[in-house]
């Protein structure tokens, strides 16, 4: 039996290995290493594809035989850049009729799918299209240009149509509807494009960004077409117990007419930022902290009660801002309606009393599209939405909100 010896220190061991990847005493082991497994992998592929020839023809090279499928060829050279980085004159066999198809790679392929999945990763993490080269040669060793990055990052448009298709299941107990702004640049001038979105809770406590889709504006229109999309793909609402939103009136009548007997929770982050308008900048913290009071009560009678109290407060210096709040008030109360779980009551009441699990959403998207001035087209903010939305969906589907389970 063999054992493993431990002789020698840890600066001997370091200079065979670099003895053995280079004679060069100036070697960089970690450039250098890369060159041998080049050359490996050239083999390995080359080996590889005289076999894949081998069980085409049933033949073996140079073999004679009267019942041979096809004949041999010579071969043609082809690059590929790889992982361990640019592989060049890679010989190819050919064969005469030219019916012979590679499985190593497929026909025209420059460069190895996990590359192309690094240069989509790291363009959907926040690097420009101009920079990704940059970004990552020094692990690649060799450059892409801007263009080939966009030409790369169109195989997304496949993944976005799928998850535009996709049937849904109805197991989502709330809904949470707003829309964001992106500009796009247009055929004369810069135009703004409205993304709508739905985020949805789960039975099983599973957050999900469910859709979304571009429009002109948040008119009623756009935003029926959208929840008419989801309600047809499968998300009937048996189980929808609030769909909370903001104060756009467009998204509230569309409601009235795809989901009317679902409660409706106004959002209180947007109504609060609403009510601030109408203060002096030396009362606003005072009035604000008081409203809070009002959705922090543990029942909505004591909620009214607070209401009451607030506005005859401020009714006579603040008339408008005590209006803003009034005419909304069923709707800003309406997650206290829900009888909840004593244990996890607050837990719920603080994420569904308003939008912001969306908008949390949103800062990711703004993060990512900060360094772009605006969208080229309609394709590539599909793109960018998608991969962004695609990427907290898998961080999710492991840390689902056990809180809500119970309650179903």
């Amino acid at each position: 039996m063999q054992y493993v010896t431990l002789e020698g220190n840890l600066t001997r061991r370091w200079q065979r290995v670099m003895e053995f990847v280079h004679e060069s005493q100036d070697a960089n082991f970690w450039v250098d290493i890369k060159k041998p497994m080049r050359s490996l992998v050239k083999d390995l592929l080359e080996i590889t594809l005289d076999e894949e020839m081998i069980e085409y023809t049933q033949t073996q090279r140079h073999q004679r035989t009267t019942q041979r499928l096809d004949y041999r060829n010579g071969y043609y050279f082809r690059s590929l850049d790889t992982q361990v980085g640019p592989l060049q004159d890679i010989k190819v066999p050919r064969c005469r009729a030219g019916l012979f198809e590679p499985r190593v790679f497929e026909h025209y392929q420059r460069r190895q799918e996990a590359v192309n999945q690094a240069i989509c990763n790291t363009f959907v993490m926040g690097v420009s299209t101009r920079n990704v080269s940059d970004t990552l040669k020094p692990l690649l060793d060799f450059s892409i240009s801007a263009s080939g990055v966009s030409r790369v990052t169109k195989a997304l448009d496949s993944h976005v149509h799928a998850f535009h298709h996709q049937a849904l299941l109805d197991e989502f107990q709330f809904l949470f509807l707003d829309g964001i702004t992106l500009k796009v640049k247009g055929a004369a001038k810069t135009t703004k494009k409205v993304v709508l979105v739905a985020y949805g809770i789960t039975v099983l406590g599973q957050r999900q960004l469910i859709s979304f889709r571009i429009a002109r504006s948040e008119s009623r229109e756009a935003w029926e077409a959208f929840l008419n999309d989801l309600y047809h793909r499968g998300l009937i609402g048996k189980n929808l117990k609030l769909i909370a939103t903001d104060g756009g009136k467009g998204l509230i009548a569309a409601l009235d007419i795809v989901y009317p007997y679902i409660k409706r929770q106004h959002c209180w982050f947007h109504k609060l930022e609403n009510v601030v308008k109408y203060l002096k900048k030396v009362d606003q913290s005072s009035v604000i902290s008081q409203a809070r009071g009002i959705y922090n009560a543990k029942s909505r009678r004591q909620a009214i009660k607070r209401f009451f109290a607030w506005k005859n407060h401020w009714l006579k210096k603040y008339p408008d801002a005590v209006q803003c709040l009034e005419k909304d008030i069923d709707a800003l109360l309406a997650f206290l309606e829900l009888p909840l779980p004593q244990e996890h009551r607050d837990f719920i009441r603080k994420r569904i009393r308003t939008t912001n699990v969306i908008e949390r959403c949103f800062r990711e998207v703004r993060r990512r599209t900060r360094p772009m001035s605006c969208f080229n087209n309609e394709d590539s903010i599909n793109r960018i939405i998608f991969a962004v939305f695609n990427r907290l969906n898998t961080r999710w589907s492991d840390m689902p909100l056990h809180e809500f389970t119970q309650f179903i």
